[in-house]
Formats: structure tokens, C-alpha cells, sequence
């Protein structure tokens, strides 16, 4: 991951973004083909369309994630606590009034 610190340049933001939409996109590709192998052996007497299915839906879901991450202007460096969103609605809900 990337130092706070350190400004990144277009070329790393964009290898970031990718490197983390291809990873997602394997995980919940894979995921899905293995709820697609059980559901098949299990439920429908070892049909494939089950396998594909699931495969499908997992890379759908990876290729939304991937769209949104690509139109998002920012990095996602640092996961958002819950304490600092909180915080920060606060705050901006204080100074509006």
C-alpha cells in the first residue's frame, strides 16, 4: 500500500486501482464458481449451469466494483474508521448550523 506521506503519481494511482479491481474481480469469480460447484453436486444432480451462473455473477460483481473504483476520484489508501466518519459528520452537521 501507499505512505500517507508520499504523493503518488497518475501512473501508480492507476496500477493500484487496477491491481485491486483484477484481485476482486478473481476472488469473487472464484468464489462464485465454487458455490457453483457445490449447489450443482448438491441441488441440481451435477448440472453445469449452476457453475456457470455462479462464475458469471461473481465476475459481474468484480466488473461493477472495478467501474466504480475507476470513476472514483480518490485513493483508497486508508480504510475509513467508524469513529472518523462519525466525527466528521459531526462536524460538518455543526458547522451548517
Amino acid at each position: 500500500m501507499t505512505t500517507p506521506n508520499r504523493s503518488l503519481a497518475s501512473e501508480e494511482v492507476y496500477g493500484e486501482k487496477w491491481d485491486r479491481c483484477m484481485t476482486d474481480t478473481m476472488v469473487k469469480a472464484a468464489s462464485g464458481l465454487a458455490l457453483g460447484i457445490v449447489f450443482s453436486a448438491v441441488l441440481f444432480k451435477r448440472r453445469p449451469w449452476p457453475v456457470f451462473l455462479g462464475t458469471g455473477i461473481g465476475l459481474g460483481m468484480g466488473y461493477g466494483n472495478c467501474q466504480n473504483d475507476f470513476r472514483s476520484p480518490y485513493v483508497h489508501s486508508q480504510p475509513l474508521t467508524l469513529a472518523k466518519a462519525h466525527e466528521h459528520i459531526l462536524t460538518k452537521s455543526s458547522n451548517s448550523g
